[in-house]
């Protein structure tokens, strides 16, 4: 038979639960960087002028936004914001290569 005091049931062996303590900026996604990826893609795919500047709009966001130590899932804020300019870049390359060549669309 056992010892009384090696049973794990009894109210001395109870361990008190004690939850993880989180930060709030761990919590919080970096939503308008995954905005700014969508619409930006999109807006390169479909052509459509609407969305790439709301996906430019919301790179800046997320490049101001950005914390010192961040280096998130969809990679860093700036990347976001070259990537959303160069999409502005090359949907209007057409209208400014016309422009400079004297050529009318």
């Amino acid at each position: 038979m056992t010892p009384p005091h090696a049973d794990p049931r009894s109210p001395e062996s109870i361990v008190d639960y004690k939850p993880e303590v989180k930060r709030v900026e761990d919590d919080d996604p970096d939503v308008a960087g995954f905005v700014a990826l969508v619409c930006s893609i999109v807006g390169l795919m479909i052509r459509n002028r609407t969305s790439l500047w709301i996906g430019t709009v919301f790179a800046v966001e997320s490049f101001l936004n950005q914390r010192a130590s961040d280096g998130g899932l969809l990679g860093s804020p700036a990347a976001t914001i070259m990537f959303s300019i160069l999409s502005l870049l090359m949907n209007y390359l057409p209208e400014i290569v016309a422009a400079y060549s004297g050529v009318k669309i």
